[in-house]
């Protein structure tokens, strides 16, 4: 059974989603290290979070947001790179 998959979005866009996701997800992932070994940098100061726990946790369902946005856009470049320009679907 062949499955007859449109693209939602453009190929420059999907790819530049792609690229900013990854990012956002080595950020955030880094971020939530951080906070969970409570880099002084981070929670220091006293205007600073007081649960920085919470924010670990936080920044980590970020990045599983920005990853499902990665694995769309990736599959989005993977149905643009099937079909050529200009075959109509």
């Amino acid at each position: 059974m062949v499955l007859n998959i449109r693209p939602l979005v453009s190929a420059p866009l999907a790819g530049c989603c792609t690229v900013l996701s990854v990012f956002g997800v080595i950020i955030l992932v880094a971020f939530g290290s951080f906070y969970s070994r409570r880099v002084e940098a981070l929670t220091g100061s006293t205007k600073d979070t007081d649960y920085p726990d919470a924010v670990a946790k936080t920044c980590y369902a970020a990045a599983v947001v920005y990853a499902g946005f990665v694995a769309f856009c990736g599959l989005q470049l993977a149905v643009h790179n099937r079909y050529p320009r200009g075959v109509q679907l």
